[in-house]
């Protein structure tokens, strides 16, 4: 399972959730971090690093070639019979593939994992034994610490206590049971509902403001669209905000000094049609093109239901 991750090359996400995860798994599994990805239409990868797009472990997205490791949360399987297909790859890891959950029915999907990556992430380090007693959650200060953050990836903090407040329960105790009883995966779950939705709130609020205001995120769960300068560097603003999440979690910084190369595909969002379901399972194409990226981001029911990423020259996207 996550062991597959061990020593491997990453491209992590922007957002907070990315970077938690991203300093999870080079502090944890070794990993090395080459490459940063927007989750949608844009990669940035090291060329002296990672030779081209399928060669590294992508985090927080899910990646459809076959031969690419990938860990997300996302739904990814149309149905039961799409799940059966994807669920025989290794290279796949998802929550919602080991508690199945898909696209249909809408009530399968209105079920699917509603935390954030490192989250899972953490769920599956503690299940394999790996110690995390260095986790910096410190969950008896008053003021904001690294558990907020954390609880601040992908909304959880927010959806387990006021937006899905029901399939978040079913969720922490999937967890708590995937985890193997971890210590750290209950400390989390008991510092989240011993918090009241008035302080849950201004959490989310206080961390939003800082990200945006301090370190210029463009979106308040600390998404950046453009994190490099003209010569391939992150931003000095990138770096500030990566250190900062080191230092508050108590995990030691994974190294940044990165050339990057920017590779932009077009991001689609399309109401799927049962044609193209059937497409994307047998063929990985939608409407003749490959597909590198998808998720299922909504039900059936709303017109922009699936999102999906295209790369022009798919096969043969070199980063040098």
């Amino acid at each position: 399972m996550i062991e597959l991750l061990r020593n491997k090359k990453i491209i992590i996400n922007t957002d907070i959730d990315g970077v938690i995860s991203g300093l999870l798994l080079t502090n944890y599994l070794d990993c090395e971090v080459v490459g940063f990805s927007n989750s949608s239409d844009k990669v940035w990868l090291d060329p002296d690093k990672c030779k081209n797009i399928f060669d590294a472990v992508y985090v927080d997205m899910f990646v459809a070639n076959e031969d690419t490791i990938s860990i997300d949360q996302h739904i990814i399987a149309v149905n039961n019979f799409h799940y059966e297909l994807i669920i025989k790859n290794k290279n796949k890891i998802n929550p919602n593939l080991f508690n199945p959950r898909f696209f249909i029915p809408s009530d399968s999907y209105k079920k699917k994992y509603p935390f954030g990556t490192c989250h899972f992430i953490i769920s599956l380090l503690c299940k394999i034994g790996i110690n995390l007693s260095n986790l910096n959650l410190d969950t008896n200060n008053s003021k904001l610490s690294f558990i907020d953050y954390l609880l601040r990836a992908d909304d959880t903090m927010n959806t387990s206590l006021i937006k899905y407040t029901k399939n978040a329960q079913d969720w922490w105790k999937w967890m708590i049971d995937f985890s193997n009883k971890s210590y750290i995966i209950y400390q989390i779950v008991n510092y989240l509902y011993s918090t009241n939705k008035v302080r849950a709130n201004e959490i989310k609020q206080e961390i939003s403001q800082m990200l945006i205001t301090l370190f210029n995120c463009d979106r308040s769960d600390g998404g950046i669209n453009q994190i490099t300068n003209e010569n391939g560097t992150l931003k000095s603003m990138v770096i500030d905000y990566i250190n900062f999440i080191s230092n508050i979690s108590n995990l030691t910084c994974f190294d940044y000094n990165l050339k990057l190369k920017e590779i932009k595909g077009i991001n689609k969002r399309i109401r799927i049609t049962e044609n193209q379901q059937n497409e994307l399972i047998f063929n990985n194409t939608i409407n003749g093109e490959l597909v590198f990226s998808y998720a299922f981001v909504k039900t059936q029911n709303y017109s922009e239901c699936f999102s999906y990423t295209v790369f022009q020259n798919y096969e043969k996207n070199r980063t040098s």
